[in-house]
């Protein structure tokens, strides 16, 4: 078993070779995906914090859909970052990051004003919609030969899944217990 830290909370009962959304979403880490794992909607991406090394080297979906600067500071797609190797893992999720990073501007920190925190929040969020805009439309192009028409324009294959998971995130995120709900993973 490996163990893996999402936005703070560990877990030691990943396995080789199980991608990081898959953990998450297991364990009601917060965490985008809509997608189901084809590396589309990019919703799963995550900042790798330490353990970069113990994941598989990024796939060609993410040079798809990431720009090489995103990449060099440790972006992954959850659906495509797989362990590899048994050492520790610690990764905050794109969904989770920003949340902190409004939460900063709406509420900051003592000592600080939201002026201090909202540069770094607009930043991402034009990182994040530049590496779509700037591959346009070849990152799509891609996709659609990768998986076809079909799957990009519905990319959800289980619908019920996507729900059970997004209730139990928000129910985890609230801090309450799912009732009578088994994970789905």
């Amino acid at each position: 078993m490996v163990q893996v830290e999402i936005n703070d909370e560990s877990t030691d009962d990943a396995k080789l070779g199980e991608r990081i959304v898959a953990i998450a979403r297991r364990k009601a880490s917060h965490i985008g995906f809509y997608c189901d794992g084809s590396g589309i909607c990019t919703m799963c991406e995550c900042k790798i914090l330490s353990g970069a090394d113990q994941l598989n080297e990024p796939t060609e979906v993410e040079h798809t859909w990431l720009t090489d600067a995103r990449l060099a500071q440790g972006y992954r797609l959850g659906c495509q970052a797989a362990l590899r190797g048994t050492g520790p893992v610690q990764v905050l999720t794109r969904a989770e990051e920003m949340r902190r990073q409004l939460d900063a501007v709406l509420n900051p920190p003592m000592g600080t004003t939201s002026a201090d925190h909202l540069p770094g929040l607009l930043e991402n969020i034009a990182a994040i919609n530049w590496q779509h805009i700037g591959r346009w439309p070849f990152n799509l192009l891609s996709s659609i030969n990768r998986i076809g028409l079909y799957s990009v324009l519905w990319p959800i294959t289980n619908l019920n899944q996507l729900v059970d998971d997004t209730v139990r995130i928000t129910q985890h995120m609230l801090k309450t217990e799912p009732k009578d709900q088994s994970p789905s993973a």
